[in-house]
């Protein structure tokens, strides 16, 4: 039985997709679950087809029923990259008001990344090793200006084919683990420098009551004369 347009965009069957479009059938269809051809080739990878697509009319920034255009369901910088390349809106938010870097942020945090670089966006959580005992993500600030000048170097590198997809997600991940672990270290330095300041505080308080309490003894003595 022949594949219908999301299977064939799914499974990368670039012929049936040429097939079922050239007879007739939008790029942009929907499907039951407003599921498109479109979303299909983004989420599973296959540039071709999604190329293919847009070239036919197809809209990079159709949505589904949630309000999710393709940029949403990619899995790797390099899909991210092409549909950016092909006109994708890196703002748009979901019915949620969520937005693609947002709803990526957890578990593809490298690819969230080069979107924050384009957009600007405040962080959400990144943990590249996903939960632990230590407790959820850190709340990162915006990374420095070295590391995002560097996402623009692999993107950028990418882009002239220098170098592989898998490669571009490699060196985006090593990005967010910088993040991550100077994020971890600022943590560790910010409770280091309170447990010093309570350490400080109590001194003071002990030093204090000493101090009162020789007094006291002071004006009793003094009394007691």
């Amino acid at each position: 039985m022949a594949s219908n347009i999301w299977t064939a965009a799914s499974e990368g069957n670039f012929a049936r997709v040429v097939e079922l479009v050239e007879g007739g059938l939008s790029p942009s269809v929907q499907d039951e679950n407003t599921y498109t051809p479109l979303h299909a080739a983004a989420s599973w990878g296959h540039v071709d087809i999604l190329r293919y697509l847009v070239s036919k009319g197809g809209d990079i920034n159709t949505l589904d029923g949630d309000g999710e255009s393709p940029l949403f369901v990619v899995e790797s910088a390099e899909m991210a990259r092409v549909v950016i390349e092909l006109g994708g809106d890196a703002t748009l938010r979901n019915l949620e008001g969520v937005s693609a870097a947002e709803s990526l942020a957890e578990d593809y945090p490298h690819v969230s990344l080069y979107l924050r670089s384009l957009t600007g966006e405040s962080a959400t959580s990144f943990d590249p090793n996903g939960p632990s005992e230590a407790g959820p993500a850190p709340d990162l600030d915006a990374p420095t200006d070295e590391l995002l000048d560097r996402v623009r170097v692999i993107m950028e590198a990418s882009e002239r084919g220098e170098i592989s997809g898998a490669e571009v997600d490699d060196r985006l991940r090593e990005v967010v683990e910088q993040i991550v672990n100077g994020q971890v270290e600022a943590g560790r330095a910010i409770g280091e420098g309170m447990e010093t300041d309570e350490g400080a505080v109590v001194r003071e308080r002990t030093d204090g009551d000493a101090e009162d309490g020789a007094a006291k003894r002071t004006r009793a003595d003094e009394a007691g004369r």
